[in-house]
Order: C-alpha cells, then sequence, then structure tokens
C-alpha cells in the first residue's frame, strides 16, 4: 500500500486547463457528452445518462473499452476532464464513458438494508430504502451496457469507478459473480457498511474468478472538517486495510491490488487525485515491459492474456521494433513485426507502407509493390509510397 502527502500534480494540471477552457468558451458554450435515457424493467424507473465517445471514434473503426461512471451529476464533468488529459499523455486508451445519474444513491449503492450511521446513531429515515445494489447492478449489467454495447463498438475491457457509498458498490461488483467489469477503481468507500460487510464477502467469493481483475482503492486520511463525529473514520480506514489484506492473503496477486493513503485530504477533496493514480494503476501494464527484448509469440501471448484480451499490441512499438530488425538486416524477423502491424491495423497506411519497405530490401518487387499501393489506397497523399511505387516501377 502507498501513502501519498503531497499535492498531486493532476489538480494544478486539471484546475489550468479548466481555467484555459472557460476562457475559449467566454463567447458560447461548451458541452461534453450527450444524454440519455433508458426505462428499466429491473427497477422498474427511468434513468439518465451521459454518454460520452473518444475524440478517435468517428474517423476511425476502433473498439473502446468503458467506462461506467457513478454519481454523474457531480462527478462526469470533472472525471471526463481528467480521462481526457491522460487519454492525451499516452496513459491511459480512449474510452467510452456512461455517467449514471442517480435517482436513490442510498438504495441503488448499499447491498443490504442498514439503519446505523458510521458513528452508531441511528439512521432510520436516511437509509431507510438502503439496500438494492444487487438491483442496480443488474441494471447495469443487463440493461445498460448492453444498450451502448448494442449501437457502440465497444471492446470486452470495463472498468467500474465510484468513491464513498459508489465505492461501495464497485467493491461489491468487483466480487460478484456476475460481474462483467475488469477493474475497478473504489475511492474512499464506504466498507464500514453493516459492520464491513464487503469485507466479510471476500470468504465466499469464487477467488479463481476475480483473480486476473484489477481493483484500485483509496483512503482520505483527513477528517477535520468532520467535528460533529469525530474519529469514527478510522473505522472505515481498518476496513480499507483489511479488504486490501484479506485478499492478499488469499493470493489476489499485488500486481491487481492496490490500496492508497492520501494523507493530506478528505472525502469530499480526494476524488480527483484517486481516479488519476487509479486509471494509472489499472492501465499500468498495458504496454509490455521489455517488447523489443521479446519474440512476436510472447508479445502476442501477452495481449492476448491480459485485460482480457481487448487490447492489440500498440502499432507503434510494433513498428518500432520491426525497424530495429531491418537496421540490422534481420528480413525475416522485420517481415514478421509489419506484417502482425498489418493484420492488426488493417486501416494503417503507415503498416502497409513499413511492411513494403521489408519486401522491397528483400528484392521481392511484386510484393513491395502490392502494399506500397494498398498504403497510397489508404492515405492517397503518402509521398513515400508514391515515390516508392515509382522507383519500383523503373527496375
Amino acid at each position: 500500500m502507498k501513502r501519498i502527502n503531497h499535492i498531486s500534480k493532476v489538480l494544478l494540471v486539471f484546475f489550468t486547463l479548466f481555467q484555459l477552457q472557460a476562457v475559449a468558451q467566454k463567447s458560447g458554450t461548451f458541452e461534453i457528452g450527450t444524454s440519455h435515457t433508458i426505462q428499466s424493467k429491473v427497477l422498474n424507473e427511468a434513468r439518465t445518462y451521459f454518454l460520452e465517445l473518444p475524440e478517435s471514434y468517428e474517423t476511425s473503426s476502433k473498439e473502446y473499452p468503458i467506462l461506467v461512471l457513478l454519481d454523474g451529476e457531480v462527478t462526469y464533468h470533472s472525471h471526463s476532464g481528467i480521462l481526457k488529459q491522460m487519454v492525451q499523455g499516452g496513459q491511459i486508451p480512449e474510452m467510452i464513458i456512461i455517467a449514471i445519474t442517480n435517482v436513490d444513491r442510498v438504495r441503488d449503492f448499499t447491498p443490504t438494508n442498514y439503519l446505523t450511521n458510521l458513528n452508531g446513531s441511528s439512521a432510520v429515515e436516511n437509509q431507510k430504502t438502503s439496500g438494492g445494489s444487487a438491483a442496480f447492478l443488474k441494471f447495469i449489467e443487463e440493461e445498460l451496457v448492453p444498450e451502448v454495447e448494442a449501437n457502440y463498438r465497444s471492446n470486452s475491457f470495463k472498468m467500474l469507478v465510484g468513491i464513498s457509498h459508489g465505492g461501495l458498490l464497485v467493491g461489491s461488483s468487483y466480487l460478484s459473480k456476475a460481474s462483467s467489469f475488469n477493474g475497478f477503481v473504489s475511492m474512499d468507500p464506504s466498507f464500514w457498511w453493516d459492520d464491513q460487510y464487503v469485507v466479510k464477502q471476500i470468504s465466499s467469493t469464487d477467488l479463481e474468478q476475480i483473480k486476473n481483475k484489477r481493483i484500485y482503492v483509496s483512503t482520505a486520511d483527513k477528517f477535520e472538517n468532520f467535528d460533529r463525529i469525530p474519529g469514527v473514520f478510522k473505522a472505515n480506514i481498518n476496513a480499507h486495510e483489511l479488504f486490501n489484506t484479506t485478499l492478499k492473503n488469499k493470493g489476489i496477486a499485488p500486481t491487481n491490488i492496490e490500496l492508497e493513503y492520501f494523507k493530506e485530504e478528505n472525502h469530499w477533496t480526494v476524488a480527483l487525485m484517486s481516479l488519476y493514480h487509479g486509471m494509472q494503476f489499472i492501465y499500468k501494464g498495458l504496454r509490455m515491459k521489455n517488447m523489443s527484448g521479446s519474440s512476436i509469440e510472447e508479445i502476442e501471448a501477452y495481449y492476448k492474456t491480459n485485460y482480457n484480451g481487448a487490447f492489440l499490441p500498440p502499432e507503434n512499438d510494433i513498428n518500432t521494433i520491426g525497424y530495429e530488425h531491418l537496421r540490422k538486416e534481420n528480413y525475416e524477423k522485420a517481415l514478421v513485426f509489419f506484417t502482425l502491424n498489418t493484420t492488426n491495423y488493417p486501416g494503417s497506411a503507415n503498416a502497409f507502407d513499413s511492411l513494403g519497405e521489408v519486401y522491397m530490401l528483400k528484392g521481392d518487387i511484386e510484393n513491395a509493390m502490392q502494399h506500397y499501393k494498398k498504403s497510397l489506397a489508404l492515405d492517397s497523399a503518402n509521398e513515400n509510397a508514391k515515390e516508392m511505387i515509382r522507383k519500383l516501377e523503373l527496375e
């Protein structure tokens, strides 16, 4: 587990960008995402959600991971900004965001009907509807996500993100055998709920089913603003620690679970940094380590077995390895890597251009011409392909 006691740079980046956007949008409106409504048979009510597609969605044929964000009416704009900045920085892939707005968050996010506050006082009024998270998760799994998957290009990697009671729901989903999610960010979650119900849930969980899933849990350690219930939040921190250690003691790999402390943050200020660090943790294995020293078989096996097989080896990385072999005149090895890119990225003009180059250097004029022409067909402005075709026609 990690302890953080400094102000994350991400806040400075986020608020700087926010101010710049505000200046740029003075003369007009600035909107992200679209609002949708779905009639839920499971919940017997209409539910609203915001949907945001990746910037490249309309210009590519790629499939994208899905991120479901809870408390959407509060978290969507700020969290979308953080995610977009991380995408631009190459830290995470582009994704489809589904931000669900609330009707009754106590009902939807809690696993049991529990009428006691964290400090032991009665919560008969504000928690009387609690205990409906199983139904809410069923709504997400069987109605909401399938609706988005049916209408938009998505891959098999899905994430669930929530804070407080929403983080409790994230923990319950992680341990549920019915969950189709692969990555989880649980931000300062209410794991104290019902005498640490979610921690007890571990004993009945099929650990084989969750061993390849990734979960990040954050803890806010500063509670000076909660004078009316001093000290009681230590019980929640204890629950976070117990959740983390119990899973690790039962064999969940440290690479797949992390508990992070934010010593200078409270329950309200921890969200943005938790999202940033949580997404880094979930996607830290997206780029294979020592890829340049690995065989094509090892690379393909890595991407088939990680992240539910949802991501392909990055085109640029494979292209770079191909050119490393090409510089050493290892033409056959270069051919294997460049061919892999044309298979994985059939719409990439650069992939076919590179494959044309290795065939040309091998002296295979026919295949070189074929692949340069394919590259030019995909990108009519590819001057290199035009020049190579002219040269090959003279041979």
